[in-house]
């Protein structure tokens, strides 16, 4: 199995995205003036196994617009063909895409590829439900042209810590696992690698490794006690198994990846403390 990690472009966010204020103020404060971070790396992930080249999501393009708590920033060259060929591969080749969640800087690349796409049947039944129609008007942030993914039911039982999950792979070496909270349908997909490491491509769950130890829900979740029980599943799932835990907009996730660094999963971190300080903002 190999694992290439691919980095379509960047994206700004407000602070108040990365550590949302409790209560009614979490949403709104999206909408409101205020700092936004340095920029956020928009990871997307490439796997060759048994003779298949996998995707896990697609990025971002440099067709997407700034919306009032992003700012993307991707060039053509920043897009899935140009990064792919950059790794020694081709997009033609790509067979199969699993789609996260349905965020645009998640699914936007799928212009670009023509192999079979899959989705969790929830967060496709969510999709089509009326907030998330309107926000994607309000915010001009449409589905890509074509978008038509293959629904897919997490019925394949627990996954170490996952009560739900489905393998992907003939193998089982591959499998999408439940983790709900940044969207209702959200899925992870977990790599058994040549190692017996559990790699985990977590897209949103997290937007940093330091969000998941302080098990803060972010401010876009509809329910944040699914995201925060999400949050500790993954810990305990850490606990079992070594697990590299990658998330789409971590920084330093590149640099776990190619360190096969694994989670520790009695980290303790002051959630509170660290809210109140926050990243560097500019």
């Amino acid at each position: 199995m190999k694992i290439h990690a691919l980095s379509t472009g960047s994206i700004r966010v407000k602070h108040s995205f990365l550590f949302p204020s409790p209560g009614r103020r979490r949403q709104l404060d999206l909408f409101t003036p205020g700092p936004f971070s340095d920029p956020l790396p928009i990871h997307c992930w490439a796997i060759e196994h048994e003779g298949t080249l996998r995707l896990v999501d697609t990025g971002e393009t440099a067709d997407a617009g700034n919306v009032p708590f992003a700012r993307p920033d991707v060039t053509r060259d920043d897009e899935l063909p140009a990064v792919m060929a950059a790794a020694g591969l081709n997009v033609d080749d790509v067979s199969e895409v699993v789609i996260t969640h349905a965020h645009g800087d998640h699914i936007d690349g799928l212009v670009h590829v023509r192999g079979r796409v899959l989705i969790n049947e929830k967060e496709l039944e969510f999709l089509h439900t009326p907030m998330p129609r309107v926000m994607r008007r309000l915010l001009r942030q449409p589905l890509p042209p074509g978008f038509d993914p293959e629904p897919f039911v997490l019925d394949g039982g627990p996954f170490g810590a996952f009560l739900r999950s489905r393998p992907l792979s003939d193998d089982g070496r591959i499998v999408a696992v439940d983790t709900p909270g940044h969207t209702p349908g959200h899925i992870s997909v977990i790599c058994v690698d040549d190692a017996d490491r559990h790699v985990m491509l977590a897209g949103d769950v997290t937007d940093t490794l330091e969000q998941l130890h302080a098990r803060r829900s972010d401010a876009v979740a509809p329910d944040t006690k699914v995201h925060v029980a999400t949050l500790e599943t993954v810990l305990d799932h850490c606990a079992q198994h070594r697990t590299v835990y990658l998330p789409s907009h971590d920084p330093e996730s590149a640099a776990r990846f190619k360190a096969s660094t694994p989670v520790d999963a009695e980290a303790a971190i002051d959630s509170q403390a660290t809210a109140v300080a926050g990243p560097p903002a500019t």
